[in-house]
């Protein structure tokens, strides 16, 4: 557990309710902002799915309003698991989207990073920032080689997001010994736009922050997207070489959680 200005606690759940309470907070972004048409998931009002009973969550928890709120509020989460902690009969989520075969091959030790979320309130903050020093850590800490996961774009419309998607496949393609590559039954080509017709600050425009902090990490990506519509989302793989993290993050992932 770390503290950031003496105020936002960082740390893996260590009951249920706080597992509740981050899937609340999940609910809240990846449903409620986003939109889903599963009647059954909006009326639940947690997002959850099988793969939690398996992973380690890793929650934000600000702590500004003690008399208020004495055990905090969630205000981020995220959950990860390693390769060597992998359930046989459950896999990683990404192997629903994308082809691991690539990154698994490569018997490194990897790290899965999935539902990463924060709330509206705290987005213009260091929150995000905060919580990559907590995984670099903890990639440290665990000999971690590659860490991979999934970004989200909002939505299901390919054409609002073309340039961004282009940008990043003609930018951003990972080596094709390390590449999965997105499902057929939801692939989308990412390679869209011309390369001499890609305008970056469009493409960045379109992009949501988390991408950007993963590409700021020096993170590759998968071929092809992978167009998920039930939770209403279009999602890109990316991969992270943790030896190769830009310096200005691995100063900070030196230190011990």
């Amino acid at each position: 557990m770390n503290l950031y200005q003496n105020r936002f606690e960082i740390r893996f759940t260590k009951n249920k309710d706080e597992l509740i309470e981050s899937q609340r907070l999940r609910h809240k972004i990846f449903i409620d902002e986003i939109g889903t048409s599963n009647k059954k998931i909006i009326k639940s009002r947690i997002e959850k799915d099988k793969f939690d009973d398996y992973y380690k969550h890793l929650i934000i928890i600000d702590h500004e309003k003690p008399t208020l709120l004495p055990k905090g509020k969630i205000v981020g989460v995220t959950r990860i698991i390693l390769s060597d902690q992998i359930h046989k009969n459950i896999g990683f989520y990404c192997a629903q989207e994308f082809n691991l075969s690539p990154i698994i091959s490569t018997k490194k030790k990897c790290l899965e990073i999935g539902r990463t979320c924060i709330d509206s309130s705290y987005r213009n903050t260091l929150i995000l920032h905060y919580l990559w020093l907590e995984i670099g850590a903890f990639c440290s800490n665990n000999s971690v080689e590659l860490l991979f996961g999934v970004a989200s774009f909002k939505g299901n419309n390919v054409n609002k997001i073309s340039m961004a998607l282009s940008f990043i496949h003609n930018e951003y393609l990972a080596p094709s010994e390390i590449r999965p590559k997105a499902l057929k039954d939801g692939f989308i080509d990412m390679n869209i736009i011309k390369k001499n017709n890609i305008d970056k600050f469009n493409a960045l425009k379109q992009m949501p922050n988390l991408l950007k902090s993963y590409l700021r990490l020096g993170a590759k990506v998968g071929e092809g997207a992978f167009i998920d519509k039930e939770l209403n989302t279009i999602d890109i793989l990316v991969i992270v070489d943790v030896l190769n993290m830009n310096k200005k993050y691995k100063v900070h992932y030196e230190k011990k959680l």
